[in-house]
């Protein structure tokens, strides 16, 4: 079970490097060219396996999801910073994951929901701090 949880945690420096990398690729080129040019190396990445065309067209919806995600991630990212937009993003993330649970597995546990609660609470309370020290300033 730990090395689930290690590649988990692994997966968010991933995700975090994949950010910044991509607001880079943003700034330089624009949101939409900087997404593009993620998804056509992993496009050319995923059509290599000779299995492609076995895949149902549904399993693909996930690209798209994600080609969407990273455009608001570079436009979001610009606007805030890293920190706010990951935790934001994780918020989303958990929201959804919530929903999917309930809906694939029937799971749903109001202590998740307060927990999701608690970090909305926790970086509004974090960007209320940081607007009040620039106030102060």
């Amino acid at each position: 079970m730990f090395l689930y949880y290690l590649t988990s945690f692994v997966n968010g420096f991933m995700n975090s490097v994949n950010k910044m990398t991509n607001v880079k690729a943003g700034q330089c080129f624009g949101a939409a060219k900087g997404s593009l040019i993620n998804y056509l190396e992993a496009t050319f990445l995923s059509l290599a396996p000779s299995h492609v065309f076995s895949v149902p067209a549904w399993a693909y919806l996930g690209a798209i999801c994600g080609l969407v995600a990273m455009v608001l991630i570079i436009v979001g990212t610009l606007h805030t910073h890293v920190l706010v937009s990951s935790i934001v993003a994780l918020v989303g993330n958990l929201g959804m994951a919530l929903v999917l649970d309930y809906v694939f597995y029937g799971l749903f546990s109001w202590q998740r929901v307060i927990g999701i609660l608690l970090i909305l609470l926790g970086i509004t309370w974090i960007e209320k701090m940081k607007t009040a020290g620039k106030a102060a300033d």
